[in-house]
């Protein structure tokens, strides 16, 4: 509906947005419809979501308090973020979750600390929760690494240079642990939680004055 307002058609968007994509450098991407739902030749890569990231908050700082929500109410549905690290990161602030079985559980996270902004792009992954390590990960090395080593690095998004190995586009649809695309990881999933949870219980069982004395 947005797309047709806009545009007039879904075709008209879409080719507005690749041609956007082309304008920002996104040399890699290319969008077949404008909601993101699976299509074979629809891709993108870690580099072209930065560049995008990085046009985004350049040029729409006004939008800033959408991306840093951690839910919002319709009448009486509440509706929850998608990104933990909204609730869990120091500074988190942003920006967009993504998830099909094809390309796994992917974030584009941004935060701010002490004025600085960083942005960590995350692909692939088999669950929300690794999505989540992986991208805290990237944000607090961005963090921890000395001011004065940036003054002397020349390397930016744009020069970047592409690893030799870089591998084509792929599907990770195997390997994600979700009811809708891998219901066997699922499941093997949900009882490993549930062993935990039991575990944990049995843990925090008190002691009988027979147990507390022996120890």
């Amino acid at each position: 509906m947005l797309a047709e307002a806009v545009a007039g058609s879904e075709p008209a968007f879409v080719a507005r947005m690749n041609a956007k994509a082309k304008r920002l450098g996104m040399t890699r991407t290319k969008f077949i419809n404008p909601h993101g739902l699976p299509a074979p030749a629809q891709v993108t890569t870690a580099r072209d979501l930065a560049k995008l990231a990085r046009a985004i908050i350049t040029d729409y700082p006004e939008y800033a308090h959408y991306w840093s929500m951690t839910q919002m109410r319709i009448g009486k549905i509440k509706l929850r973020s998608h990104n933990g690290l909204l609730r869990s990161f120091k500074g988190a602030d942003g920006l967009k979750t993504g998830f099909i079985c094809d390309s796994g559980f992917n974030v584009v996270a941004s935060a701010t600390r002490d004025g600085t902004r960083l942005v960590a792009i995350v692909l692939g992954d088999a669950s929300s929760a690794e999505r989540n390590v992986r991208a805290k990960s990237l944000l607090e090395y961005g963090y921890q690494q000395p001011g004065w080593k940036q003054l002397f690095n020349t390397i930016t998004l744009d020069n970047l240079p592409m690893t030799p190995n870089a591998k084509g586009v792929r599907s990770v649809r195997k390997s994600v642990v979700s009811w809708s695309c891998n219901p066997k990881k699922a499941r093997t999933a949900k009882k490993r939680r549930r062993k935990k949870k039991k575990s944990a219980k049995k843990s925090k069982k008190p002691l009988s004055s027979a147990q507390a004395n022996t120890r």
